[in-house]
């Protein structure tokens, strides 16, 4: 019997000029739509600064979670207001896993690479964070549960701006060859 993985759907908008308040509307109403779909499992939006696209993030617990609510009516017309305030970015791209680390940012959407090297690179860029920060935050003698949320954010925020996308361009030959 075959495990049923979750999907992220990664979306990108371009706000039309002026339509700030509109937009910020729309993605509201978009994510209750999507927080009520069955299989929803979560949301963010990544909101660009300068114009660039807004990146909406949202995971299913399932492919076919994701797809019923894809041919919803809710999702359809959702998708259809984003238009008054938005235009579409990149197509959307389906992740199932790690993947979603290692699309190069401005590149077309490639297929993924296999999963034992999205692993050793994730490891290898975590390893370093992980050690670094044992030494800067033991000496704060931190209560565990505050040391414990200290040291997943930074390296979960440095993985996802910072280190995962100049990596997966300068070992993209390598991950995708």
């Amino acid at each position: 019997m075959a495990v049923s993985q979750p999907v992220k759907i990664v979306i990108e908008r371009v706000v039309t000029p002026g339509q700030d308040a509109a937009f910020r509307e729309w993605t509201q109403a978009f994510m209750a739509a999507a927080a009520a779909a069955p299989g929803h499992e979560g949301a963010s939006v990544l909101a660009s600064m300068g114009g660039g696209p807004h990146v909406l993030l949202l995971r299913f617990a399932s492919a076919s979670a994701f797809e019923r609510w894809r041919e919803s009516g809710a999702y359809r017309e959702a998708i259809r207001d984003a238009d008054r305030s938005s235009r579409a970015g990149d197509a959307p791209q389906v992740r199932t896993g790690l993947e979603t680390w290692f699309t190069i940012p401005g590149a077309r959407p490639a297929a993924p690479p296999p999963r034992w090297k999205m692993a050793l690179v994730t490891w290898l860029a975590l390893l370093p964070q992980v050690l670094a920060l044992s030494f800067v935050l033991a000496p704060l003698h931190l209560p565990f549960l505050a040391q414990a949320a200290v040291s997943t954010a930074i390296p979960v925020a440095a993985l996802t701006w910072i280190v995962m996308p100049r990596l997966t361009r300068a070992l993209a030959g390598w991950l995708h060859g």
